[in-house]
């Protein structure tokens, strides 16, 4: 079995992201679209790509970012929904793996974390003197709940509690409007109203979002795969979202609604999911991602208030493992995670 490694360059960006965009493990957090984002955020870059080919066709790949630990420059590397590969080449994936913390642990790297799709407990762990330990902190939901698009509008409304396809069409009883703006050409306008609307939401449910410019940074760097939705009343925005569309998965990336007394009542956030739903079946989706639910026996996760919206549109639970870290530098790792406790 001969497999071999090499290195993202522009150039490969089309055969790269068309393996991710057709791999069943592939999200836009593989894209190369994914890569340039990564660079415009303070903190982090550079972004290395490793790829395993085999007889001349990519069988695994990943892209690694580096981020800071916040002390005497250190650094370590993450991998958001990484490696990919299909069932088949679960090798090629251990080959990499194993390749590519070889050049991390050279380059001085204190670790790196990778959060792939899979249930597959040993694919961090690939040998060769590389053991990998739970992540520190997880960045992507272990649990979440998809849709099943490629079952039709009626199944899927048939499927969801009555409670959501009653608030769906109250959304539309109460005449609100949707309105979607390709994130190519949204403009200023567009992202202060989701903006404001992400400010209310916030702190109504009492979380940390994302700073404004990280929102047009997302929506600039995806412009053939994000897309920001807004609904609206009489012309008022009542409610947000930025959905990707990557390949065959749709992810609800992020949500934001007023806290306006007058406009609660119309259920915007079960309309605009139901426009978003619809938008991914026409766009040849075959899932429709809710990006996170709280995991199952825990009440008092942080999810557990969103995941009872979520849970109104039906859908099954997808489990994953959660992140994995390989060590390189464990004096500067143990400091790290003591930082991080204390943060």
């Amino acid at each position: 079995m001969s497999f071999k490694l090499f290195e993202f360059e522009k150039s490969r960006a089309k055969e790269w992201d068309d393996f991710v965009l057709k791999c069943s493990r592939g999200s836009v957090h593989q894209l190369s679209a994914w890569k340039n984002l990564q660079e415009k955020i303070p903190g982090r870059g550079p972004v290395h790509g490793w790829g395993v080919k085999k007889n001349c066709k990519i069988v695994a790949t990943t892209f690694c970012v580096s981020m800071n630990t916040g002390f005497f420059g250190k650094k370590w590397t993450y991998s958001a929904r990484g490696p990919v590969w299909e069932n088949e080449n679960l090798d090629a994936a251990k080959f990499l793996v194993s390749e590519i913390a070889k050049r991390l642990q050279k380059s001085g790297e204190v670790f790196w974390r990778a959060d792939p799709y899979t249930k597959e407990p040993g694919i961090l762990d690939p040998g060769f003197g590389f053991k990998s330990r739970p992540a520190t902190q997880n960045y992507q939901p272990t649990d979440t709940l998809e849709l099943d698009l490629k079952k039709s509008e009626e199944e899927l409304l048939a499927e969801m509690k009555r409670k959501g396809r009653y608030n769906i069409r109250l959304a539309e009883k109460h005449n609100v409007k949707f309105r979607k703006t390709e994130s190519a050409n949204f403009s200023q306008k567009t992202l202060d109203a989701f903006w404001s609307l992400n400010l209310e939401t916030t702190g109504r449910d009492e979380f940390s979002g994302h700073e404004k410019s990280y929102y047009e940074k997302f929506l600039k760097s995806l412009p053939e795969h994000a897309v920001l939705f807004l609904a609206e009343k009489d012309e008022t925005p009542i409610a947000g979202a930025i959905t990707t569309f990557c390949g065959k998965k749709a992810i609800y990336y992020f949500g934001a609604s007023t806290s306006a007394p007058r406009f609660r009542p119309l259920m915007a956030p079960y309309g605009l999911q139901w426009e978003m739903i619809r938008e991914a079946k026409k766009r040849g989706c075959e899932s429709y991602d809710f990006l996170g639910i709280a995991p199952e026996n825990e009440p008092k996760h942080a999810y557990a208030g969103i995941s009872e919206f979520k849970w109104k549109f039906g859908g099954a639970r997808k489990k994953y493992l959660p992140g994995r870290e390989i060590v390189f530098r464990k004096f500067w790792y143990a400091l790290y995670r003591v930082a991080k406790k204390f943060r």
